[in-house]
């Protein structure tokens, strides 16, 4: 079958992993287009975080590829979107007394949204992006798997893709390990100094209770043992999150985790580890991608969760989780995705435990 060139606009953060994927992709004989998102509002840029994804370290270095690669390269600006869609929320959850997960809303309302509709509109056939997973057409339609390479494995932040919007988007790095592509991209580019990001972008130094404190006033109240009776005093229910052993100062015999956030009442609970175990979770704001084809399924609650066998049900845009075995720490907030074998049958935000 004859070769079909594409145009296909490319998310670059500057980082190996986006730059790596545009050399494969202008390899392949591909119209390839650089862009490097501009998403930190004026206000929050700091130079302290140079890994931002709109500082001019990674522009000008995503620039620089580039230019080695011959392709050109834009910077878009999504700084408003950005704001509403994943800050403000990121903020709003906090807030509620849950923990959300901003790479998933970035994907959700800016990678595969936003930016696919800009694309498509200055003439792209495809997107792409160096996520670590797989865009699968099995004859009966597009699903979407796991990376290649399980360390590096990036699905559980993708389950929000609208399946309709699989055919338009390409992950060029799923079939690779993260070795090779350190490998081969040291071909074309030093990345030697570039950091792995595994931070959230707009929080200098990682320090997200600073960032929220700027925008939640601190308010004291009760830190509650398991069974009832207070232990101390915390500074405000959005510095913790489910599972938070770190932080709570508080002398005990025993190592002290947290283990609900009631900002009802203004009191977090804390006891020891068993305590966070749980069978069950409800979720919402659901995705299904694949429906399953009767196999076992499995989920993960965090990203390096191991995949821990489940059954689910769906009723009323709800879905029920009963796991095989105990799973520690589920946090409202959080996605929880299924997986069927290799296959993301979808996902959704924790509701809760039980």
């Amino acid at each position: 079958m004859m070769f079909s060139m594409k145009t296909v606009f490319v998310a670059m953060s500057g980082g190996i992993d986006s730059s790596y994927a545009a050399y494969l992709l202008t390899g392949m004989g591909h119209k390839v287009v650089g862009c490097t998102f501009a998403l930190l509002p004026g206000g929050m840029t700091n130079p302290k975080n140079p890994k931002a994804c709109c500082s001019a370290e990674t522009i000008g270095r995503a620039r620089q590829v580039a230019d080695r690669l011959g392709i050109s390269h834009y910077v878009m600006n999504l700084r408003d979107a950005f704001e509403e869609h994943v800050i403000t929320r990121f903020i709003d959850e906090y807030r509620a007394g849950r923990t959300p997960n901003p790479c998933v809303l970035c994907n959700r309302y800016i990678k595969f949204s936003i930016f696919l509709e800009r694309a498509r509109a200055l003439g792209a056939d495809l997107v792409a992006t160096g996520h670590y997973a797989r865009v699968d057409d099995n004859g009966a339609g597009y699903a979407l798997k796991k990376g290649v390479d399980r360390i590096k494995d990036q699905s559980y932040f993708l389950w929000p893709l609208p399946k309709e919007t699989l055919p338009a988007i390409l992950f060029p790095l799923g079939n690779l390990t993260k070795s090779q592509t350190r490998g081969e991209a040291s071909l074309f580019g030093d990345f030697r100094r570039v950091r792995e990001s595994q931070e959230i972008c707009f929080i200098p130094d990682n320090d997200y209770r600073s960032f929220i404190s700027q925008f939640v006033p601190p308010k004291k109240g009760p830190i509650l043992f398991a069974d009832g009776q207070q232990i101390g005093i915390h500074q405000g229910v959005h510095c913790f999150t489910i599972g938070q052993r770190r932080g709570l100062n508080i002398p005990f015999g025993e190592p002290l985790y947290v283990l609900s956030i009631n900002p009802a009442d203004n009191t977090v609970v804390a006891g020891p580890k068993e305590c966070l175990a749980r069978r069950g979770l409800t979720a919402n704001d659901l995705n299904l991608i694949s429906p399953p084809c009767g196999g076992p399924l499995a989920a993960r609650v965090r990203y390096r969760q191991k995949d821990a066998p489940c059954t689910i049900s769906v009723s009323d845009e709800t879905m029920e989780v009963i796991f095989g075995d105990p799973v520690f720490s589920i946090t409202p907030g959080q996605s929880v995705v299924i997986y069927e074998g290799d296959t993301v049958v979808g996902g959704g935000i924790i509701e809760r435990s039980f």
